[in-house]
């Protein structure tokens, strides 16, 4: 019974050792698996972890293995251009509701590399076994995430934005009988992908959505000239979709019709908002997103020809409280002994 609470986005170490963790515990699973399994037969395994993800805790030693003082500074833009995107001060908001602190920020960051510090090891665990199997060279492994975090940077936090903090993260892949070792590529590669990298590895499969990547590698098929992103649903007020080139990205937002384009060649950070200076490219791009969107599922997005525009509007900024429910607690109550309703009165008195 997970919690969100007001202490959701400050730095905390542990209180378990790094072997009780979730990550040690699926590693642990994925292991028992692997050594168990038919070495005379294929087999496929798919292993998530929770972390690096808030609240920051990295056990004993790794959650001292980082000195904030030696993080990266905060990447921070213009506020009012930064936060083009309403969802970003909305959600800054919901985690801590003051104005980003750079030092506060490094700590959280230096606690955000000591989780995928401990993650690595986990991960080690799990490659150890594969290499001990008979053919470990014609094993494929896809380490891929979900999203990262802004970590301060555009004076926000968390996800659901297409900052390239949040949106853009690396992809690896290893098949020592087959992809060379230490390449490092720089071709769009999306979720979508996954299906078809696993499917072209197994045999012959339709592929129904996203790139042939492991053809791509070997030179058979061209690599992708831009990706479309979207986020929320389309045909709400929060729907959001991008477009991004190797040069230039596009974000356009239904609330308010805001819009961003960025030459991440020379603004890398994305700090200048090209898209009164850029008309031609906004164009183009703007036409990539309107073909995107039609397509089953993601039609509601489209008002005949043009991207759907809501007014621009606000949401009511909240902070995080979502707490266990199993007691039947749904916030800080107005009596505090009330949160107290349903607790082991045995477990109380023994504490009195």
């Amino acid at each position: 019974m997970g919690e969100r609470s007001e202490m959701y986005y400050l730095p905390q170490r542990s209180p378990l050792p790094a072997q009780l963790g979730a990550e040690w515990w699926a590693a642990d699973r994925a292991v028992e698996e692997i050594v168990k399994s038919d070495d005379l037969r294929p087999f496929f395994g798919f292993v998530s972890f929770m972390g690096p993800h808030p609240p920051l805790a990295p056990p004993i030693p790794f959650n001292r293995m980082y000195n904030p003082e030696r993080m990266p500074e905060l990447v921070l833009g213009n506020i009012e251009e930064d936060h083009l995107d309403e969802e970003i001060p909305y959600m800054r908001h919901a985690v801590w509701a003051d104005a980003i602190n750079p030092e506060l920020a490094k700590i959280v960051k230096a606690r955000y590399y000591a989780e995928i510090t401990y993650l690595d090891h986990c991960l080690g665990r799990i490659l150890d076994a594969i290499n001990a199997r008979p053919n470990s060279d014609n094993v494929l492994i896809c380490f891929f995430s979900d999203h990262g975090d802004l970590l301060g940077d555009h004076h926000g936090w968390q996800k659901q934005n297409f900052f390239e903090a949040a949106c853009r993260f690396p992809l690896l892949l290893s098949w020592p009988a087959t992809l060379p070792a230490g390449t490092v590529r720089t071709e769009l590669i999306s979720l979508a992908d996954l299906f078809g990298i696993a499917t072209e590895a197994a045999g012959a499969c339709e592929l129904r959505e996203g790139m042939d990547v492991l053809k791509m590698l070997r030179g058979e098929c061209a690599q992708r000239e831009h990706l479309v992103g979207m986020v929320e649903i389309p045909g709400s007020q929060d729907f959001k979709v991008m477009v991004v080139t190797d040069e230039w990205k596009y974000i356009f937002m239904a609330n308010g019709g805001r819009e961003q384009l960025f030459n991440l060649k020379r603004d890398p950070n994305e700090l200048s908002n090209c898209v009164r200076s850029s008309l031609g490219i906004r164009g183009d791009l703007y036409a990539l997103a309107v073909k995107a969107c039609r397509t089953p599922g993601a039609m509601d997005a489209l008002d005949g020809d043009k991207l759907r525009v809501f007014p621009f509007s606000k949401r009511t900024p909240t902070r995080i409280c979502q707490f266990d429910r199993s007691h039947g607690v749904l916030g800080f109550p107005d009596k505090p002994e009330d949160a107290l309703e349903g607790f082991d009165r045995a477990i109380l008195k023994r504490v009195e």
